[in-house]
C-alpha cells in the first residue's frame, strides 16, 4: 500500500513539474531587442565600396558592427542588424533596424523626410497603411530580421 501511495505522489509532483516546463514559452524573435521601423531614402552608387542601401545604414567598413551616427555620445547605438525591401517605385527603403536599447530612436524620429515607427509603441496595422503606400501588399508578419 505504501508503495502505490508513493508511486502517486511522485507521479503528482511530475505532472506539477510538467505544467511549469510547459509553460514556458519562448519570446518570438520578432520581439526581441529594441526594433524601429521607417521609411527612408535609398542611397549609395552600388558599387562594392558603396553599395545601395537605406539613408541611416553606414557602408560596411570592415569588421565589427556599424555604429549610427546619430545617437547621443556614448550610447549603446551598435546596429545589430538590419533588413530592408525596396519601395515600389525603387527610391525608397521600407527598414527595420534592430539595436540594444532606444537612444537613437528620437534621432531618427525626428528627421525630417523620415517616416518611423517605433515596435511596441506603433501598432502593426499603423505600420503595415503606412509601408503599403510604398509597397503593395506589404506584410509586416514576413518581414524583420533574426537577431541572436
Amino acid at each position: 500500500m505504501r508503495g502505490v501511495i508513493r508511486a502517486a505522489a511522485v507521479f503528482v509532483c511530475l505532472l506539477a513539474l510538467g505544467d511549469i516546463a510547459h509553460a514556458q514559452v519562448p519570446v518570438d524573435w520578432r520581439n526581441t531587442h529594441e526594433r524601429i521601423l521607417a521609411i527612408l531614402p535609398l542611397i549609395g552608387a552600388g558599387t562594392g565600396a558603396d553599395p545601395v542601401r537605406p539613408s541611416l545604414i553606414p557602408a560596411p567598413a570592415g569588421t565589427g558592427p556599424a555604429v549610427l551616427s546619430i545617437a547621443p555620445a556614448g550610447a549603446n547605438n551598435k546596429i545589430l542588424g538590419y533588413a530592408w525591401v525596396a519601395s515600389d517605385d525603387g527610391n525608397f527603403a521600407l527598414t527595420e533596424i534592430v539595436m540594444n536599447d532606444r537612444s537613437s530612436f528620437p534621432a531618427i524620429l525626428a528627421m525630417p523626410g523620415v517616416t518611423a515607427f517605433v515596435k511596441g509603441v506603433n501598432t502593426r496595422a499603423e505600420i503595415e497603411t503606412a509601408f503599403q503606400k510604398y509597397k503593395k501588399g506589404f506584410d509586416a508578419t514576413k518581414f524583420g530580421v533574426r537577431v541572436p
